[in-house]
């Protein structure tokens, strides 16, 4: 029978090692889907957790409509100029508007307007604190203190006036009832306050807690912080854009606390709107101030322009001018004037521009004109008496001061009706109502968590498979030249086994074990082999102790004799034999020793109920090596190959000992027993190379212990897909069934 399990693929199908190959990663990975799963489960479990640890974050949002204004209260041209009355001058935009209403101006009084400086902290448990406080935790909830706070569970409370010694003490608010608390100082001393009435504190200052709603025991940390946190903790969380160049912003502020969130926004529009509508009576008022002042002189200036004018005209005893004359002395009042308010245009146009801006060279050109004009006008005025020249003049400032006084009044009168009658450049379009939950994602960790521990999973199996130098399979085996006879599985009742118990004969004792049944494979294998070699003697060794040579040389003998054959089956390990062990013979039963020394009585016995004979190694001699290179042991050999039809010699391990090399000239068959996944392939090589230097050529190798759940293939296998163990058969009889 042809084992296919262990015959070698073409090398076509084995692959190049070189290049990655994918379905052997894939098979890899399946032989450790429980680890990967396990592995993803943690990771989600994580996660899981991980995602409890943020607090809320809700979002509380309005709409502001912000206008743009002049910055300037609009003034008589005749007093201040056209270029300056702020007819094209704009606000500065909506970053300084911005700046403005994150500075603590704004946010200094919503703080006092909504307490904020205030904190009230609630003792939390360790790590899972703030999840207590949003979720109810049945099963948590009576392992923790009684002074953790609990999810819907809050006390409002205010502090005022607090003297220099308590500006930065932090006070514990201990709950005992539905209306009492009990308020402990730094200082240790203990005062008790009931709900909604104000509690007066040693050094200055009281605590009023308005709404308790917790139980007794609950405890709370009650302190104020400076100013500059509080408007610096609004000012973080406040978020404000504008859409596009519209006018129109979004006012948004992001905090833990949905209700306080709400109220956030609404008291920054209201104070900014309370601000803008005094900054702009302040503009006004300081308008009116100016206006009236100019308004005095004006007034000062036309009474004494009307005195003058009385005086000349009773000394003079003159009233009328001609009517050239005073078309000539308005043409040349009108161009002083102009001209003085060029003058003042320009020097205030220098403060913001160079002499060589367009603006400042267009009223240099309309001076310059209005200057050739003027001395073309006085030329003119020469021609005309003293008389009328002096009385022009008077009337001319008499006349520019009423219209000018008149102006004035009449924007007094427009402004206070303007002050009276205020209105800002901000309308809240949609206010803040109700505040939106928007996170954290607590869906998110658990996806990285899952995917984080798989992907470490995956790379863990891959690199512990990249790291086992132990024998995988049989391509590990064959690829050294060696057939592999057999794959034993590994018996998990034999584990801890001692070869003194009865059980170690599984193939005694459990007939119908699957390993049992891989030794029957190796028999039938060994028959065909040992037919075509020159002796029916097989030699068992191993690279190293405990690889599980004596296992398979004692049940292989058993096997074989129950087919009715003639076995026999010899312990040569004359140094740590333990074979007796199992037919509970004394370390001093005559044995191989005692027949290479020349006394065969009584050396092999014969075992009935397992149709076997068993030769133990006698008493341990000093010089095992000399004993088996002797001639004696070649007649030993050839006298069993006479008598039986198949001789088992268990032999010391290969790399150990040179026994094996002696015993491997003398038989038919030398086997390899290879410990899965703890022998390596340097341990066969160097086998193989200890062996082959006294001539001994290996025949084939037995694969024991095959565990097929620790193998990167797991019940896949090895690289050749094989399934081993994978197939149970029973001798138990059982009904047919269709």
């Amino acid at each position: 029978m042809v084992d296919l399990r262990n015959t070698p693929l073409p090398s076509s199908a084995v692959g190049d090692d070189s290049e990655i190959d994918l379905k052997d990663i894939l098979a890899q990975l399946m032989a450790r889907k429980v680890i990967l799963a396990i592995a993803v489960i943690v990771g989600a479990t994580v996660g899981a957790f991980i995602g409890q640890l943020p607090s809320n974050e809700f979002r509380a949002s309005a709409v502001v409509q912000i206008e743009q204004r002049a910055d300037r209260i609009p003034l008589p041209s005749e007093l201040i100029g056209e270029l300056l009355t702020g007819g094209t001058s704009t606000n500065s935009g909506l970053d300084t508007e911005v700046h403005i209403i994150r500075s603590r101006l704004v946010l200094g009084p919503v703080v006092d307007r909504l307490n904020a400086r205030t904190r009230v902290e609630p003792a939390a448990a360790p790590v899972i604190g703030g999840i207590m406080q949003r979720r109810t935790l049945p099963v948590v909830g009576p392992l923790v203190g009684s002074e953790y706070a609990r999810a819907n569970e809050s006390i409002t409370a205010a502090l005022s006036d607090l003297g220099a010694g308590h500006a930065e003490e932090r006070f514990l608010v201990h709950v005992t009832g539905p209306a009492t608390y009990t308020l402990t100082l730094a200082s240790g001393l203990t005062l008790e306050g009931r709900l909604g009435e104000p509690l007066a504190l040693p050094e200055g200052g009281a605590l009023r807690v308005t709404a308790i709603n917790a139980p007794a025991g609950r405890e709370y940390t009650v302190y104020q912080e400076p100013v500059r946190n509080s408007v610096g903790r609004i000012s973080s969380g406040l978020i404000i854009r504008e859409r596009g160049n519209s006018g129109v912003v979004d006012f948004s502020y992001i905090g833990e606390n949905g209700r306080e969130a709400t109220a956030i926004v609404n008291a920054v529009i209201d104070e900014y709107i309370d601000q803008n509508l005094r900054r702009r009576s302040v503009e006004i008022d300081r308008s009116i101030d100016f206006i009236e002042q100019q308004l005095a002189t004006i007034s000062g200036e036309l009474r004494q322009a009307n005195a003058d004018l009385n005086t000349y005209r009773q000394t003079r005893q003159f009233d009328e001018l001609s009517v050239g004359t005073q078309e000539l002395l308005e043409a040349a009042v009108a161009v002083e004037a102009r001209l003085e308010e060029l003058a003042f245009e320009r020097e205030q146009l220098l403060q913001v521009l160079t002499v060589n801006h367009p603006d400042i060279e267009r009223l240099d050109v309309e001076a310059t004109r209005l200057q050739e004009r003027l001395a073309e006008l006085r030329v003119d005025l020469e021609s005309v008496p003293a008389v009328e020249q002096e009385l022009a003049v008077l009337v001319q400032r008499v006349e520019r001061s009423q219209t000018l006084e008149q102006q004035l009044r009449e924007r007094v009168e427009q402004l206070r009706i303007l002050r009276a009658s205020a209105v800002g450049n901000i309308r809240v379009l949609e206010p803040a109502e109700t505040a939106v939950w928007i996170g954290p994602d607590r869906r998110r960790p658990i996806y990285i968590g899952s995917a984080l521990a798989l992907v470490f999973a995956i790379a863990g199996v891959l690199g512990l498979n990249m790291l086992r130098r132990g024998v995988e399979d049989a391509r590990d085996i064959e690829g050294l030249g060696l057939p592999l006879f057999a794959t034993v599985n590994k018996a998990s009742e034999l584990v801890s086994l001692k070869s003194d118990q009865p059980e170690y004969g599984l193939a005694k004792h459990d007939p119908g074990n699957v390993t049992v049944e891989a030794l029957r494979g190796l028999r039938t294998g060994l028959k065909f082999a040992l037919a075509a070699a020159s002796s029916k003697s097989l030699m068992i060794t191993s690279c190293a102790p405990s690889d599980g040579k004596s296992f398979i040389s004692l049940n292989l003998a058993i096997v074989a004799g129950q087919t009715g054959a003639r076995v026999l089956l010899i312990d040569a390990d004359m140094r740590r034999g333990f074979l007796r062990r199992y037919f509970k013979f004394s370390k001093n039963h005559p044995g191989l020793s005692d027949a290479l020394a020349g006394t065969r009585e009584n050396c092999v016995t014969h075992v009935p109920d397992l149709s076997i004979d068993f030769m133990p190694t006698g008493r341990f001699p000093p010089n095992p090596s000399e004993l088996l290179e002797g001639q004696a042991f070649l007649d030993l050999l050839n006298a069993a190959n006479e008598e039986y039809d198949l001789v088992i010699v268990d032999a010391p391990p290969a790399l150990a000992v040179a026994d094996p090399a002696i015993i491997g000239q003398h038989v038919g068959l030398s086997m390899l027993v290879v410990r899965h996944l703890h022998t390596t392939v340097a341990d066969i090589q160097s086998a193989q190379k200890v062996l082959a230097t006294a001539g001994v050529r290996l025949s084939g190798a037995i694969l024991n212990q095959f565990d097929e759940r620790r193998t990167r293939y797991g019940q896949y296998g090895g690289r050749y897909g094989q399934y081993y163990g994978g197939y149970r058969y029973s001798y138990e009889t059982s009904d047919d069934k269709s």
